[in-house]
């Protein structure tokens, strides 16, 4: 027996490549910043919908009522506390400040297609983000970033494909 020290970097199995191998997945959903901007409209054209004279309202569990804070008057009326606190909390107001919040969150994580291939590997998304993949000043092609992706399913992205039917 020799005295040497095995390493483990010299045990290879049978028929295993020479090189290393490097396995990544990227999300390359396409469009997210694009669909989640929709959602944002979609929501803010909602809230602007509903804004009444005030945007924030409470909820009355003694009259079972959820009324704007300005004027008292009656938004909707619902016999579950749940559901009228529920309805109060996420009134126009909030509504918009999320939908403010998220434009920031989408322009604070801007795509390139302008990217090298991560840790010069072989392949690449094509795309990365600016923030999240930023190498030394240049962007990976990660394809999403953890934070869109995040963003995305917070507006109903579900990453398997359903059929309803």
């Amino acid at each position: 027996m020799s005295d040497r020290k095995l390493r483990l970097n010299q045990i290879r199995r049978q028929g295993a490549p020479e090189e290393v191998i490097t396995v990544a997945e990227w999300d390359v959903t396409p469009g997210l910043h694009e669909w989640i901007t929709e959602e944002v409209q979609r929501r803010e054209q909602a809230a602007r919908n509903h804004q009444q004279t005030c945007g924030s309202w409470e909820y009355d569990d003694c009259a079972h009522e959820v009324r704007d804070q300005v004027n008292s008057g009656t938004v909707a009326t619902v016999y579950r506390n749940g559901t009228g606190d529920f309805i109060a909390l996420n009134d126009p107001d909030d509504a918009l400040r999320r939908c403010a919040a998220d434009r920031r969150i989408l322009a604070a994580h801007p795509y390139t297609t302008q990217v090298i291939n991560p840790s010069y590997g072989p392949r690449s998304a094509g795309f990365g983000c600016e923030t999240c993949h930023d190498w030394d000043g240049v962007p990976e092609g990660r394809g999403n970033c953890p934070t869109i992706l995040a963003l995305a399913e917070a507006y109903g992205l579900d990453d398997e494909e359903t059929d309803d039917d």
